[in-house]
């Protein structure tokens, strides 16, 4: 029996690994300390989201430079000292007191130190180890965020309601620590040829070994230099700024609308499991069909969704809006990663694709914000999601004239 290809035992690992990092914690974590920390400081919905705003901001100034050190030093050694570094600084929260420059100040340091937990470090790893299953591979690997999805908001309800969220926060911080460090140890290598391995496991031929010449790509400045390298820019910061706001407000919405707090957790959780089977399904749709259109066919999923909480869904209906948004989420997060490879090259991979990552996470910062802020204005979502649902055209025609892969990097 044909043993099973290592890189694939890399991407679930990956998986774990992103499901520990800052994308995914705190993500998935913010909604649910929202009212807890209303309720203990006083603060507002648009003011505890600025901090959300003030980390991604930072993450889209710091992400290029971050790509840049993963690709000269490697990702495995940059990823094991963030998580250590993020793990410590969610513990400290344990001792926020009711200043909000300190509240502030810490997911600011979280995203600059946090960094080399994201996809930007991850994908490189992933597209270096898959070349023909890379869609796939990198499905597999970003379901980590949606399993750290569906874990996270479960965990930290139950450890506010048990310990208070302050010590909640202390057990998020260990347990990131304790999981993403063993995997990344144990398991996780930079490249196949580290093993005397090839991309997807393909046989060496006798008389030779499994190092290889660099990878084909362009440099940072070719890629600038091009009208579809800006043109996914704009279209995957649109998505963010919708897909995340609806994402990080689906328990403060349905709480606003008499949920119970692990009811509105378990809507989240359920979104999260979606974006785990929309990362995979359009993973293996984009090994297999032209990535861009796998891409918008995802964002059908979040118009209807908009309709139905605009319309006032609770209960089941919720749960539904929540999986469309997920499926989405998780295809998206996937299309970004994969075009930058099939586009530009695995050569600079991650300071290019830090740019993508960049422009997301902008957008992920901004829409909350600006939903928060509508919320506080207008007392209600409606007006707001409007305009995500207005957004998320814009960027499905963005991405509607996106040419060819150059041939050079279209698989085999």
């Amino acid at each position: 029996m044909k043993n099973l290809f290592y890189g694939w035992y890399i991407a679930l690992a990956c998986g774990v690994g992103l499901a520990c990092g800052i994308a995914t914690v705190l993500l998935y974590t913010f909604g649910i300390f929202v009212i807890p920390l209303q309720e203990s400081f006083g603060w507002s919905q648009s003011e505890i989201f600025l901090a959300l705003f003030l980390s991604t901001l930072t993450i889209t100034i710091i992400a290029p430079f971050i790509g840049i050190i993963v690709d000269r030093i490697g990702a495995r050694r940059v990823i094991l000292v963030s998580l250590v570094l993020v793990a410590l600084l969610i513990a400290s929260f344990y001792f926020q007191d009711e200043s909000l420059l300190t509240f502030y100040l810490r997911y600011i340091a979280i995203a600059i130190l946090g960094l080399g937990t994201t996809h930007v470090a991850f994908t490189r790893i992933i597209a270096l180890w898959f070349d023909r299953r890379r869609g796939l591979a990198l499905g597999i690997a970003l379901a980590g965020v949606g399993v750290g999805g569906f874990f996270w908001p479960i965990l930290s309800q139950w450890a506010i309601d048990t310990f208070g969220w302050r010590m909640a926060y202390v057990v998020v911080g260990l347990t990131v620590a304790a999981i993403g460090c063993t995997v990344m140890l144990l398991v996780v290598k930079d490249t196949p040829q580290s093993m005397g391995l090839r991309p997807d496991g393909d046989v060496i031929p006798e008389g030779e070994t499994a190092e290889l010449a660099a990878p084909p790509g362009m440099l940072l400045r070719q890629a600038l230099a091009t009208r579809h390298f800006w043109i996914m820019v704009i279209a995957f910061l649109l998505i963010g700024f919708a897909i995340t706001s609806l994402q990080v407000h689906l328990v403060p919405l349905l709480r606003s609308r008499g949920v119970s707090a692990m009811q509105a957790a378990n809507a989240l959780s359920v979104l999260a499991i979606a974006l785990v089977v929309g990362r995979i399904a359009a993973g293996w749709l984009m090994d297999h069909f032209f990535a861009p259109r796998v891409a918008i066919a995802f964002l059908l999923g979040p118009l209807v969704s908009i309709f139905l909480l605009a319309t006032g869904a609770s209960g089941w209906l919720a749960f539904v809006a929540g999986i469309l948004t997920g499926l989405a989420a998780g295809a998206q997060v996937d299309a970004t990663a994969y075009l930058a490879s099939r586009y530009f090259g695995l050569r600079f991979f991650s300071s290019i694709y830090a740019w993508y990552y960049s422009a997301y996470s902008l957008g992920a910062g901004i829409g909350p914000l600006v939903t928060a802020q509508s919320v506080d204005r207008f007392g209600s979502y409606n007006e707001v999601l409007y305009l995500h649902s207005a957004l998320i055209v814009i960027a499905a025609l963005l991405l509607a004239v996106l040419p060819k892969f150059p041939v050079w990097q279209r698989g085999k």
